[in-house]
């Protein structure tokens, strides 16, 4: 016999996780989710070493074993792939036995299903035998056995990214029990990895993602107290059709969630102290796409990072450490140019490049939509696809790909540039929302429901009313937008508060100089925001906080018979102020008064935008 040869690297790691990605692809098309599912990997040596000189090659027996109600479906042939047929084809050749890769199928009572199956020439040419057993066993479940040639060394380090792989796969399919043994010379070590169907999980598209803190980081990187870590996931994208071997074209939709880790309150976070960024990607099932490749996704075509004041500054080689899920890459981030950051307060008087060192971690899913029913061979077909065209699918789609990356990233720092697009939509807005607003009480003839008004907003008539009401609008976008009022309205601010209250009775609120309004100053010099990307109009998610606002509360009770009485036809709210006649008895919340008011005028705000 000819002296054995050695498997490529990594063979045996691509035929084990083939196995295991062809039976969660089957279980999932099964619809079963039970509690009992468990998935076990084993991997034994069997004999000594080869007798051949200058080669440590030795015969180890690989087991996949699986329960549940849906293990009846399963066939030995299911599992003869490319990657396990070279595998086994390999070891055949040296094997003094008659078979290399059989399966057994254990029932009640220990009545056992044997297959072996005799390789031909390829994949697709096996021949299978049944041999029907008794066996004493109190397992009841289906395994794949097969037996290969390996060096020990090289087998030891195969098992530690089987090990690793099936860590992987345990984030985002934490139903299932998943079992990793190892044994060696008459050691015998068990990883396992139980259901969590806990509060430890968040969704990410259609799965559950484990926010388990120790799957992330080693026990001496775990803060005091800290058990999880808090992943936010952005808005699904759909990307174009991806075409399979079979001219089959799949649309497959991406997900994206973003985490920073070690946690930290977004209030306290300063985007400076996210030192590197890690990248999990994963395809349809919560398969990981990459096992031992490097991921061919662009990073930096993913992330524009200079909205979050940072930059990539290469690639880092990433530990691989035992117990922790490992990244499919690791990339190191720095403070991009101090023009390009906003000024902030670092907590705690910490400056710029210093303060915590957290990691930042995005997790992509790539999953087929919930209406699509492709085949579980298609579903592989479409795993190698999505591994060997990436690269060319972020490249080819990359404003797709940095949309669904950003809507996560905008949940866990602060994006620059959003920022500053959000101040030129106030500096729009609350002008014309104000100007409206004076405009509504203005041509009000129910003097009652004006001197509310007035009263709610602390002013003696309309003339001051659009200022104050910009003053109010900008304080309420600055606490939940962060945006900066201009210096007219500060100015404004400071010369209402100085000047003491008038004397003059809020009844005169009719009189003429209501006809020489002063119109609110407005910031022109504006630069329009940037059409590269859509972003979310803060004016819109104003007028979202208006409509969530407690209209029921009981400062507001009495009043929002307002909003129901409103004519349909309403031009600016002329008509208003006429069905509010309770006789001055509705006590006003002064902030639901501006609010309730921003409902009616934000529309004409929207029409102006859209008009100019």
């Amino acid at each position: 016999m000819e002296e054995p040869k050695m498997l490529p690297p990594h063979a045996l790691l691509e035929a084990v996780m083939q196995m295991v990605e062809q039976v969660i692809i089957i279980r999932k098309d099964q619809h079963l989710m039970a509690r009992t599912d468990q998935l076990s990997v084993q991997v034994f040596l069997q004999s000594d070493e080869v007798s051949h000189q200058g080669t440590d090659l030795m015969w180890f027996i690989i087991r996949a074993a699986m329960t549940g109600s849906w293990i009846n479906q399963l066939r030995l042939k299911n599992f003869v792939t490319d990657k396990l047929y070279r595998v086994v084809a390999h070891s055949q050749a040296y094997s003094p036995e008659e078979y290399c890769l059989w399966s057994d199928l254990v029932g009640e009572q220990g009545r056992t299903r044997r297959c072996i199956a005799t390789l031909g020439a390829g994949p697709d040419d096996v021949s299978v035998r049944e041999i029907i057993k008794k066996v004493p066993s109190g397992w009841q479940g289906f395994s794949v056995q097969f037996k290969v040639l390996y060096s020990r060394m090289s087998m030891l380090s195969e098992c530690q990214a089987i090990s690793a792989s099936l860590h992987r796969i345990h984030l985002l399919s934490p139903e299932i029990s998943l079992e990793y043994q190892l044994g060696l010379d008459e050691q015998q070590s068990t990883v396992k990895y139980l259901p969590n169907r806990g509060s430890f999980r968040t969704s990410i598209g259609q799965r559950k993602l484990l926010t388990d803190i120790d799957h992330y980081l080693c026990p001496a990187e775990i803060p005091y107290c800290e058990k999880k870590i808090r992943p936010r996931a952005g808005s699904r994208v759909m990307l174009n059709p991806v075409r399979l071997s079979d001219s089959t074209q799949v649309r497959v939709q991406l997900c994206v969630a973003a985490a920073v880790t070690p946690p930290v309150d977004r209030t306290h976070l300063s985007n400076h102290w996210c030192k590197s960024v890690q990248l999990y990607t994963y395809g349809p099932a919560g398969v990981p796409l990459f096992l031992h490749e490097k991921c061919p996704l662009p990073v930096s075509h993913l992330v524009r990072w200079e909205d979050y004041g940072l930059k990539l500054a290469g690639e880092l080689t990433h530990s691989r450490q035992e117990g922790v899920a490992w990244p499919d890459c690791t990339f190191q981030l720095e403070t991009a140019s101090a023009a390009t950051v906003p000024q902030s307060q670092p907590l705690q008087g910490q400056g710029e490049g210093q303060g915590p060192s957290h990691v930042l971690q995005l997790f992509l899913l790539l999953e087929l939509p919930s209406t699509s029913v492709p085949t579980t061979s298609q579903q592989i077909d479409l795993l190698s696809v999505l591994r060997r065209e990436l690269g060319q699918l972020g490249s080819d789609q990359r404003v797709k790909f940095s949309r669904a990356a950003h809507s996560a990233l905008n949940k866990v720092l602060d994006n620059h540039a959003d920022q500053r697009e959000k101040q030129v939509v106030m500096e729009k807005a609350i002008p014309h929302i104000a100007d409206a607003m004076q405009t509504v009480l203005r041509y009000s003839t129910d003097d009652s429901f004006r001197n509310r008004c007035f009263a709610a907003v602390q002013v003696e008539d309309s003339r001051g009313l659009s200022t104050a009401v910009s003053a109010r609008l900008w304080d309420i976008a600055a606490d939940k937008y962060q945006v900066t009022p201009p210096d007219s309205v500060t100015d404004s601010q400071a010369v209402s508060s100085a000047e003491p209250p008038a004397s003059a009775s809020l009844q005169n609120s009719c009189s003429s100089s209501d006809t020489q309004l002063q119109e609110v100053p407005r910031v022109e010099t504006c630069t329009e925001p940037s059409s590269s990307e859509p972003v979310l109009d803060p004016a819109m998610e104003l007028h979202s906080q208006i409509l969530d606002e407690d209209w029921s509360s009981p400062d507001f009770t009495e009043s929002v018979g307002i909003l129901d009485a409103l004519p349909q036809d309403n031009h600016h709210g002329m008509e208003a102020a006429d069905t509010c006649g309770d006789g001055g008895g509705t006590s006003f919340n002064s902030d639901k008064v501006i609010l309730f008011i921003s409902i009616i005028t934000l529309s004409s705000y929207y029409c102006y935008i859209n008009i100019s």
